[in-house]
């Protein structure tokens, strides 16, 4: 996508804003080089530089206000209603700015990822809250939407005099899809997800790798939900770590955890793989045992843990403050050391089979013994059944993106009972805009929040119950619709989950274009399914086809 489409889907948020509020006036406030706010309406007033106060009429009033400020510009001394700052002087512009604000009026700021979530932004956010203005939303700006040379990601703040206990977050990812933003914002209608706009408590905004990251948390179906949660400053009696080029001791009972980067967390300094000063040293209470915390912090669920409470800057940090909130799901000290136990054993089992895999190389003759464990192993762990279920689990964490789309049914309408055509023409959409893009996993049975509703009743209703004649119903539509000679790129089967069926549907990308009916042409986009004709269609597959 280029700057010119991102551009376009910040324009289309903003005339349905300005629609939707009903602006008959205003201010584009034009400090940046940035240029995201790019309206030549009559009624706009556009001032450019950090004197822009004196070139608007005094005591004027705008019913919205645009602010394409600066990031991360110096501190400076501003006073503001009474309250004297040290704040970046693009905020100090910001709060000045909503002096010429109408009474039912909206700003839309361009500020840093991180918005008012910093120590600094929570004084300035309190500041503008005792003199009676509230951050009301914060959207993700198009990822690549400024410079070249910077790599961040900005977001837009709306602020107003409107006082509510919840804030909407969501992502601007297309132009329609950004309208549709817009609309629910005004009509507090919250969705659940990033996609259509969300609502989170007000001041509990940290970043959207938090947010993405805190939904992959909850979607995690694992027994840790069941265990009792601590947060690791209830666990710890120290949290020590040294200097750069300083040496940690080693303390009983303690886990080291990375600062920075990916390094797993160890319980031992003789693991370290990274110097001592990037580790904080967590000295542990009688609840929890090290050898269970280092494990627990190198499943999945941990290792989200800890990324969610990182910064959202180019390289991840941690810090002391954010560690001691980390949530740990922690079980009795008995059931600690059974799992402390099996991971030993486990450790034992990867010993094991690296000696088979030594024995093989230098001995193949005993490939017939070797394989027959090794079976035996596979059968006792059931691997086979648990892969599928783990993929489609993993899948639905991630959430849907350009190569990964939820439909809860196939066809049937779940509000009316009904099977209906459009339902079905969605999917088949979804899977020609896969195979003329990069390839993509629809997953038919879980809903657009991520919960898997299965296939099962329409299987039942339309299908007599039948799974292998709604398989045969989905072959029959690929072949009519899309092609045959697509199904060498088309692989699906039903997935048990939690004792539902998902349909599980991979497509390759295809080496020709693919056509829905033999006529209609979509491809893929973050997170959507678009429709392209006439140059653009042209365009699109001189340039992705290989002739």
């Amino acid at each position: 996508m280029s700057k010119m489409d991102k551009l376009k889907i910040v324009s289309s948020f903003l005339s349905e804003v300005k629609s939707l509020v009903n602006a008959k006036s205003c201010l584009n406030l034009a400090i940046s080089d940035f240029s995201v706010f790019d309206i030549s309406e009559s009624c706009v007033q556009t001032v450019k530089g950090l004197d822009w106060i004196n070139k608007i009429p005094e005591n004027k009033k705008f019913d919205l206000i645009l602010g394409d400020l600066p990031l991360g510009m110096n501190r400076k001394e501003y006073e503001f209603r009474g309250h004297k700052l040290r704040i970046r002087q693009n905020w100090a512009e910001l709060l000045k700015s909503l002096g010429c604000l109408e009474k039912n009026g909206v700003g839309i700021f361009l500020v840093e990822p991180m918005a008012f979530s910093s120590a600094e932004g929570a004084i300035v956010e309190s500041t503008l809250n005792s003199a009676g203005y509230y951050v009301n939303g914060i959207f993700n700006a198009p990822q690549g939407l400024l410079l070249p040379e910077i790599s961040i990601t900005p977001v837009f703040v709306i602020i107003s005099k409107n006082q509510s206990d919840s804030i909407v977050v969501a992502e601007l990812l297309n132009n329609s899809q950004s309208k549709t933003i817009a609309q629910n914002f005004f009509s507090n209608l919250d969705s659940g997800n990033l996609i259509n706009g969300m609502s989170i408590p007000q001041q509990s905004y940290q970043g959207f790798h938090r947010i993405k990251i805190r939904q992959q948390i909850e979607k995690l179906e694992t027994q840790y939900k069941e265990y009792k949660e601590y947060t690791l400053g209830e666990l710890a009696t120290e949290i020590n770590y040294v200097k750069a080029g300083g040496q940690l001791v080693e303390k009983n009972n303690s886990v080291y955890i990375p600062k920075i980067g990916n390094s797993p967390v160890i319980n031992k300094l003789s693991e370290a793989s990274i110097k001592h000063h990037n580790y904080f040293q967590v000295v542990l209470g009688d609840k929890a045992l090290n050898e269970y915390l280092a494990a627990f912090f190198r499943s999945d669920l941990g290792r989200l843990v800890l990324k969610s409470l990182t910064s959202g800057t180019i390289i991840s940090h941690l810090n002391k403050r954010d560690l001691e909130q980390a949530v740990v799901a922690l079980p009795a000290i008995e059931n600690q050391e059974q799992i402390i136990d099996t991971h030993r054993k486990m450790y034992e089992l990867k010993r094991a089979i690296d000696g088979f895999d030594a024995e093989l190389a230098l001995n193949p003759t005993s490939s017939n013994s070797i394989l027959g464990q090794l079976d035996g192993m596979l059968e006792a762990l059931g691997l086979g059944a648990l892969t599928e279920a783990d993929k489609v689990r993993n899948l639905i964490r991630q959430g849907e993106s350009k190569t990964i789309e939820f439909k809860e049914t196939l066809s049937l309408d779940v509000k009316k009972k009904t099977k209906e055509k459009y339902i079905e023409l969605s999917a088949l959409k979804t899977i020609v805009a896969f195979l003329n893009t990069e390839g993509g996993t629809l997953l038919v049975g879980v809903n657009g929040s991520g919960v898997v509703t299965g296939i099962d009743i329409e299987i039942d209703k339309f299908h007599k119950n039948s799974a292998d004649k709604f398989l045969l119903h989905f072959k029959n539509r690929i072949k009519t619709r899309i092609g045959e000679e697509l199904y060498p790129f088309i692989e699906y089967k039903p997935i048990k989950i939690s004792g539902n069926h998902v349909l599980l549907v991979e497509c390759k990308e295809s080496n020709s274009p693919c056509y829905l009916d033999n006529a209609e042409f979509y491809v893929r986009t973050n997170p959507a399914t678009d429709k392209l004709e006439g140059p653009k269609l042209v365009e699109y597959v001189k340039n992705h086809f290989k002739q």
